[in-house]
């Protein structure tokens, strides 16, 4: 059983690097495509390589006319809106910076739960979470205390936290209905049909974007797979186990992935404000992952 929870612990942990890195990829791929578009091939690429996989090994699982309103639903918040909030977003702010609100969602997410799921946080769970959310305060400030950031940026991002929100709900129902794998295939498939209008509507692709598509390709491709399919499919697993509050809490350890990914891949600079809030933010995962007082075990 306690090997079990390192599983699903590192799952959310993986799924974490991976999301903190989309951050940089999806800054490429913008230089060459508008958000619209760049979410549209990603889906598409999550799509056929799920596709893939579930019919390969027969993973793939029937689904009931029934719950098909609750995945309308999910993909609504994710991919759809959620992908709107963040790409229109970043194109406003640096990937540190929108990594780092994303983050706040740990923070929105037990009060929801506490309200639709009934789920339960101890005190020292709640201290994980200041402390943690402490870390990403420091990591957005610079040495005089001055938070600089683009209003819209900030108020497009923070669209993607109440969004995260909505979706969790949903996705705590279907983790009782659905295996990960089939949850994340049909979310991406009508989320990829929620997109086909906007991308007919808003996209003009212009023979330049075909052109430059090798300065671009590898991280789209990459979005695809990696954030889109592997990633979302991890994530439900760690839903099914943790429940949204505590599985929620590992987007903290996004704007940690992203300052380093930046640092190594674009250069962005890794100052002595973002390592102590890395600091932080790990300590404060830690905590929020203990047990109360009558509970000696460490879950991670």
């Amino acid at each position: 059983m306690k090997d079990r929870n390192y599983i699903v612990h590192l799952a959310g942990v993986i799924a974490m690097i991976f999301w903190g890195i989309s951050f940089v990829w999806s800054t490429q791929v913008y230089q060459n495509l508008n958000p619209t578009a760049t979410i549209f091939l990603r889906l598409v690429v999550a799509t056929i390589f799920f596709t893939a996989i579930l019919f390969a090994f027969r993973l793939n699982e029937k689904i009931k006319k029934e719950h098909l309103g609750l995945f309308a639903l999910a993909a609504m918040f994710e991919p759809f809106l959620y992908f709107i909030f963040e790409g229109y977003g970043l194109k406003n702010t640096s990937p540190i910076i929108g990594s780092a609100i994303v983050a706040l969602i740990p923070l929105v997410t037990p009060i929801a739960a506490r309200i639709f799921l009934k789920e339960h946080l101890s005190p020292m769970n709640i201290v994980g979470l200041i402390v943690s959310f402490v870390g990403v305060i420091v990591m957005l400030v610079n040495k005089n205390l001055e938070f600089t950031a683009s209003p819209k940026g900030v108020l497009l991002l923070t669209g993607c936290v109440f969004v995260a929100v909505g979706y969790s709900i949903a996705l705590i129902r279907l983790t009782k209905l659905y295996k990960p794998l089939t949850i994340t295939w049909v979310q991406n498939i009508i989320g990829m049909l929620y997109f086909i209008p906007l991308v007919v509507i808003m996209e003009r692709f212009e023979p330049s974007n075909f052109a430059n598509v090798g300065g671009y390709i590898v991280p789209l491709v990459c979005l695809g797979v990696f954030c889109s399919a592997i990633s979302y499919s991890l994530w439900a697993f760690a839903y099914s186990k943790l429940g949204a509050s505590k599985a929620n809490v590992y987007t903290n350890l996004i704007p940690v992935f992203t300052a380093i990914f930046s640092y190594f891949i674009i250069h962005e600079s890794l100052t002595v404000n973002k390592i102590i809030g890395i600091a932080l933010v790990v300590g404060g995962l830690v905590l929020s992952q203990m047990r109360g007082k009558n509970e000696n075990e460490l879950r991670i």
